[in-house]
């Protein structure tokens, strides 16, 4: 699944296996849609849906779906997920637990050529072409009270063809490493600075998140709003016909959202910096989700709204 920012939306499982039911929040159930170019046909867009439970004292499951769609190719994918949890807390607020996560799934890939001539290109079929593959992710997440530190190897076992030419990856796997922390500077307000390494092996291409997020409390609504960094550690050369570019990929994100009881919602958009974008205008994501029996192990401080 591409990786956007919806992971800073009270979301991190949909990068870190070990994440699911790691909170003693009953069911959490996310759902979240992307757009880019608005106003555009067949513009590329994405929709997830994942949910994760605690089922037990040390035990987690979870489930993932999404969709994603760019033109005349889409992909269709589904994982399923188990976390074992270690905890040495002293009480549910006070948490101190070391997790470990794998998940298996499946994507379906689909190239629609219908509307093309095949005589243009030999590689053309003038038909739909699929392709699929199987994969496993592993992870290891540890959270000691305000403190959290994540790292996921995907793709650790991957099974599948390239949808055009059939060519095996080699070098599939992506390595993920997350680290942030809350520091409480009132009772109602709260700062989390965290940061993201994303490397993806097949294209040898390293990217760096940084994040900052204020949490606040007001009554039962706990709002947060925030940025995110993104720069890629690797330079893209491209040519516009006259002028040739050499820099890194960056990325600013702005985040907003809240929690009243059991309801979650946020919102981001994200815009290209540099010369090297896909397009002028930003990118629009938004995300519901809804926590499913989860007043018998609310925490009571700020910091339990992840």
């Amino acid at each position: 699944m591409p990786i956007y920012t919806d992971y800073l939306s009270d979301n991190y499982y949909v990068l870190h296996p070990a994440m699911a039911g790691a909170q003693y929040e009953g069911l959490k159930l996310r759902t979240s849609y992307r757009t880019q170019w608005l106003g555009i046909a067949n513009a590329p867009s994405m929709q997830t849906l994942n949910a994760h439970a605690r089922v037990g004292d040390k035990s987690g499951i979870g489930g993932l779906f999404f969709h994603d769609k760019n033109g005349f190719q889409s992909q269709l994918g589904f994982q399923g997920t188990y976390a074992h949890h270690i905890n040495f807390y002293r009480s549910r607020a006070d948490v101190n637990q070391i997790s470990f996560g794998l998940s298996a799934g499946g994507t379906f890939h689909r190239h629609d050529q219908s509307s093309f001539n095949p005589t243009d290109d030999v590689q053309i079929s003038g038909t739909e072409i699929s392709a699929s593959s199987m994969y496993v992710d592993v992870g290891f997440t540890y959270s000691y009270v305000s403190l959290y530190a994540h790292f996921t190897i995907q793709n650790l076992v991957f099974v599948g063809n390239n949808i055009t030419d059939q060519v095996l990856l080699n070098n599939p796997k992506r390595l993920l490493a997350s680290l942030g922390n809350f520091f409480e500077i009132q009772p109602d307000w709260a700062l989390e600075p965290s940061v993201l390494l994303d490397y993806i092996e097949y294209v040898d291409r390293p990217n760096l998140d940084v994040n900052l997020k204020s949490h606040h409390s007001i009554r039962e609504t706990q709002l947060w709003v925030g940025t995110s960094y993104r720069k890629g550690l690797t330079s893209t050369q491209t040519n516009n016909g006259t002028d040739t570019y050499s820099e890194p990929f960056s990325q600013l994100t702005g985040i907003m959202g809240m929690k009243n009881k059991k309801w979650t919602f946020s919102y981001t958009y994200s815009v290209g910096i540099g010369k090297i974008k896909i397009i002028n205008s930003g990118f629009h994501q938004f995300t519901l989700g809804i926590d499913i029996l989860s007043d018998a192990y609310r925490p009571s401080t700020i910091r339990g709204i992840l």
